[in-house]
């Protein structure tokens, strides 16, 4: 297995200029890198400051040439929102951008406020993605193509910029809902799930979900290429620990505040609002690998025997962290956490079942 940098770009504060963001996310990238992270997730997200990034396909082609090695993901492109031959162009592109170290992520969304702001409909997203996985599976990496379905309809096109990947870049599904397992396994593609800050039962519980889906549509559990993503932050300053986690439960209370599934907002500055059960900070410095070297190696230890990911993505900077604070976390996470880490369950190639095809080149 190895692990990868999530970028979410969100801003706490109007003080948090948009190119200050951009900019201390390139150097964290950079800092993952050395480190020897093996992926920079990005998302996409629209009209508010829950993230900054409208493109995670932008993103990727801004940070390629400052990079060598890390493999640059999308967590996720949003398939629904764009137009059938730019999306594929810009796919392929994106690609050669980087130079064959693409990692497509796909999902569906689940704010209706900004799906709504490009005609689509919560309630259709994930049929119509559904139908764009099948278009991309079948057209990335293809001269020539033509695909004629119920929201997808595309005459015969060549396409001469085509993946540095052969035959495309990896494609990966995110969501924890029944919908995006199925998405998963029909296509044999890894599964990128979420635990929202919560513990590693809660992760667990997911994954034997998951297997349930792969047993009924006849795989075997052992195929399934289960990637996790979790909050993450190494320093041995207490009350560093603990602002960080206070900035994840931030991160959540936006989450959940857009998952109401409302059309309309007041302002593009989201209300930070508490809600019923919700996580303290000092659970989430419990549940979470957050703390000195020591104990953020153990828990992913644990989450390593009880889950078993292909791949973790960590959470590294959250609303006001510290840019500095983060960079310390990335390079003491490589220098201190990955060698205990490894002290442990022996080398992370090793870790974990099935290796990713990205990791398996």
């Amino acid at each position: 297995m190895d692990y990868g940098i999530f970028n979410l770009m969100n801003r706490r504060h109007p003080s948090q200029t948009v190119s200050e963001v951009i900019t201390q996310t390139v150097e964290q990238v950079q800092a993952a890198e050395t480190a020897g992270f093996g992926i920079s997730w990005f998302t996409e997200h629209h009209f508010s400051n829950y993230s900054l990034s409208p493109s995670p396909l932008m993103m990727i082609g801004h940070v390629a040439p400052q990079t060598v090695r890390i493999r640059l993901g999308s967590a996720v492109v949003l398939p629904a929102l764009y137009q059938p031959a730019r999306l594929m162009g810009e796919i392929s592109f994106a690609d050669c951008l980087a130079e064959g170290r693409l990692v497509l992520g796909l999902g569906a969304g689940y704010q209706a406020y900004e799906l709504a702001r490009f005609g689509v409909e919560l309630s259709e997203a994930s049929e119509i993605t559904n139908e764009w996985i099948d278009f991309l599976s079948k057209g990335l990496g293809q001269e020539s193509f033509e695909y004629h379905g119920k929201h997808i309809d595309l005459p015969q096109t060549w396409f001469t910029a085509r993946p540095a990947q052969e035959p495309r870049p990896e494609i990966w599904i995110a969501g924890n809902s029944p919908g995006s397992q199925q998405r998963a396994v029909k296509g044999n593609h890894p599964l990128f799930v979420s635990g929202f800050g919560r513990d590693i039962e809660t992760l667990a519980e997911i994954r034997s979900e998951a297997e349930n889906t792969w047993q009924a549509a006849g795989k075997s559990p052992d195929d399934l290429q289960f990637g996790t993503l979790r909050y993450c932050f190494v320093t041995d300053d207490k009350a560093e620990a603990l602002a960080f986690a206070e900035n994840a439960r931030y991160q959540v209370r936006l989450s959940r505040y857009l998952r109401r599934g409302q059309t309309e907002l007041n302002a593009p500055w989201l209300p930070e609002e508490p809600f019923e059960d919700e996580m303290s900070p000092e659970d989430i410095l419990a549940w979470n690998p957050i703390g000195d070297a020591e104990t953020v190696a153990e828990k992913l230890v644990e989450e390593i025997e009880q889950v078993r990911p292909v791949h973790t993505a960590l959470y590294m900077t959250m609303g006001d962290t510290s840019h500095d604070a983060a960079m310390r976390s990335i390079e003491a996470f490589g220098d201190k956490v990955v060698p205990l880490i490894e002290k442990s369950v022996g080398p992370l190639v090793t870790a974990g079942t099935p290796l990713p095809a990205y990791a398996a080149q």
